[in-house]
């Protein structure tokens, strides 16, 4: 099952049904306007305005580019701006750039016939991998990375550097979650279906307080249980933000293979 409809048919079993046709009621009535459903509502109006983009802001999965191949454009020596093409970045949008690494040539081997060619990072392994810190050990050219990038733009990153030697550039990015969240893992459905359910009834709480009071005060009707319920959504929006920093944000960094490796390596021994 898709992730989003999952967490939209938990509103059923969690909130009245009732409740929810008077917070989602479509509001005017356009004889060309085409009626949507209530589910298509909800999608429309909280899930994909704000819990969507919430949880990319608490979240996304950090991961390494390889920008070789791609043609800059020279601002100045120190100044470099790069479009990165959305079919390397899995058509997902880049939230915040993280560092810029350069891949030096005599450190990585890749083998074109019987010389060493140029750098292909696909090639990389765990042996490599450690083979080649052995060689950087050794190098009379460092390692050397920048924090010195900045996003200025839809995919555009802005690099400046004053030590640069190579256009062979590794970046480290923070990307946005697929736009169905297709990157999540099904463990974490009920999570975000959790998240969901605070940002609706928040939204009810906002959307009806008001109305039921007017509807008391003009009308004198006593609402009852429609009353007492939608007032215990009082706290719903504080538990929305607590909920999306402490809960969501962990969820987002494990379903994140790049992140939690990190996470771990870090726990253990930094220099793994």
């Amino acid at each position: 099952m898709n992730i989003l409809a999952k967490a939209v048919q938990d509103l059923f079993f969690k909130i009245p049904k009732e409740i929810i046709n008077e917070a989602f009621v479509e509001e005017g009535h356009q004889w060309r306007k085409t009626p949507t459903s209530l589910e298509e509502r909800i999608m429309t109006k909280i899930i994909r305005p704000r819990v969507l983009v919430d949880a990319n802001l608490v979240g996304g999965s950090t991961v390494i580019l390889n920008l070789d191949g791609l043609n800059p454009m020279y601002i100045d020596n120190f100044t470099i701006v790069y479009q990165i093409p959305p079919e390397r970045l899995n058509f997902r949008d880049i939230i915040s750039v993280l560092s810029v690494g350069y891949m030096t040539y005599n450190n990585t081997y890749y083998q074109m016939g019987a010389g060493v060619g140029s750098v292909n990072p696909n090639t990389m392994s765990d042996v490599l991998t450690a083979g080649q810190r052995v060689g950087d050990s050794f190098s009379n050219i460092p390692a050397v990375s920048t924090s010195n990038v900045e996003l200025v733009g839809h995919n555009t990153i802005l690099i400046r550097d004053m030590v640069r030697m190579t256009n062979m550039y590794q970046l480290r990015v923070v990307v946005g979650n697929d736009e169905n969240l297709s990157n999540i893992s099904p463990r974490s459905y009920l999570a975000f279906s959790k998240l969901c359910e605070l940002a609706v009834k928040s939204y009810i709480y906002n959307k009806l307080i008001i109305q039921i009071d007017v509807a008391y005060l003009k009308g004198g009707q006593e609402l009852g249980a429609f009353k007492s319920i939608v007032e215990g959504y009082a706290d719903s929006e504080e538990m929305y933000v607590t909920y999306l920093n402490e809960v969501w944000g962990a969820v987002a960094l494990m379903n994140s293979k790049t992140d939690h490796t990190r996470l771990i390596k870090q726990q253990i021994n930094s220099a793994i």
